[in-house]
């Protein structure tokens, strides 16, 4: 392919809280324009694939990335990736979830934090050695990273910080390219994505189906509580370190929780960040939940009680309407925030269970777990 048709910039590398912006490729059009996310679009140039990424952290403004997906990539230029991709180091597990619901494990060579993986395939390949732990922020090991040789890192970035690790990588020869899903404010928004990953592996059409199943599925989940005249109130998380952090009202979880037919009892925290009040604010605010969710390791009643003894004294407990997202987690992992970045169906269909279970007697829960006293 001739050069004029890799008129993308390299990386500018900058420091947190800078703006940069990558020159646009020339030619080709728009091949993917997505229905729920914001940080991602696809167009054509010759016959390479360009991905663009925009603010993929939190308070990045007019941040922009720009990257050509090719057979004919050139192996200097840090923003080519030679696709299809054959060995992929992840520094999320979200990134592997997206990859194994392509259908593409195999070519995973590295993860960030491999013990906190749910896949199991991910795990048993990881105990046959053919994927490697890399490390983890400052131990994250470059002359490991840089031995894989991978045609791809990646990566996620919070607040920019990850800049100081992709120079690093980069001055290797490294390539790496920004995922923002987690900043997606729509449970579909985050599982839409997936087109974005199958890019780099030539299958976007298998992904726009593969998402299009995820949409209608949900879709048809939500509509089952357009009409219901019940709608609890919902109360989440527990304190950490004497402090209680609340959702915003544009969170995705927040979204879910008024696709499943229930309220949020915090409207007053406006927008997408999560906020962070004293326990003793947060316990008056339970005092009215109908129903509690958690995502910690608590896994009965009894172990929530030990997180602090007050929280036995929030309706929600004594009623045991308290449900925990970890039904899925092993020692160091929890497959909520793995595989349910691609089965927010199955995340709605759980909550529409424990709101309003006469709407989906078949269903069984999957992520949630209903916390029982133990003796």
């Amino acid at each position: 392919m001739k050069k004029t048709l890799y008129l993308i910039s390299l990386f500018l590398v900058v420091a947190c809280g800078a703006k940069q912006k990558h020159s646009k490729p020339q030619g080709g059009g728009e091949i993917y324009k997505p229905k729920y996310a914001n940080g991602f679009s696809l167009a054509r140039s010759g016959d390479a694939t360009i991905l663009r990424v925009t603010d993929p952290w939190q308070f990045a403004s007019e941040v922009e990335f720009n990257y050509l997906l090719s057979p004919n990539a050139s192996p200097k230029a840090l923003n080519e990736i030679k696709i299809p991709v054959t060995k992929a180091i992840c520094m999320s597990t979200t990134h592997v979830a997206f990859i194994s619901a392509l259908k593409q494990t195999s070519s995973i060579t590295g993860i960030s934090g491999l013990r906190h993986v749910s896949d199991s395939t991910v795990i048993a390949l990881g105990k046959a050695n053919k994927i490697v732990d890399v490390g983890y922020d400052s131990n994250l090991s470059y002359e490991l990273i840089f031995s894989l040789k991978p045609d791809v890192v990646f990566a996620y970035g919070v607040r920019g910080e990850f800049a100081v690790i992709e120079k690093k990588l980069n001055e290797l020869g490294v390539k790496v390219v920004y995922f923002g899903e987690y900043m997606e404010d729509t449970p579909l928004g985050k599982a839409e994505w997936i087109v974005a990953m199958s890019a780099f592996f030539a299958g976007q059409q298998h992904a726009e189906e593969i998402f299009q199943r995820i949409e209608t599925d949900y879709l048809n989940a939500a509509n089952m509580t357009l009409n219901v005249e019940y709608k609890p109130k919902v109360m989440f998380n527990v304190p950490y370190k004497d402090t209680w952090y609340l959702p915003g009202t544009k969170s995705y979880m927040v979204k879910f929780v008024n696709d499943a037919g229930a309220e949020y009892i915090y409207p007053e925290n406006e927008g997408r960040n999560s906020y962070p009040m004293s326990i003793e604010k947060a316990y008056s605010i339970a005092q009215n939940a109908d129903f509690w969710l958690i995502g910690n390791s608590s896994k009965s009643l009894t172990e929530l009680k030990n997180v602090d003894a007050r929280m036995s004294d929030i309706p929600a407990f004594k009623k045991q309407r308290i449900y925990n997202s970890n039904l899925r987690a092993n020692d160091y992992g929890d497959d909520f925030w793995e595989s349910g970045i691609v089965k927010p169906n199955l995340i709605l269909k759980d909550l529409i269970k424990i709101f309003h279970p006469e709407l989906v007697p078949e269903h069984e829960l999957y992520y949630y777990r209903e916390l029982k006293n133990t003796n």
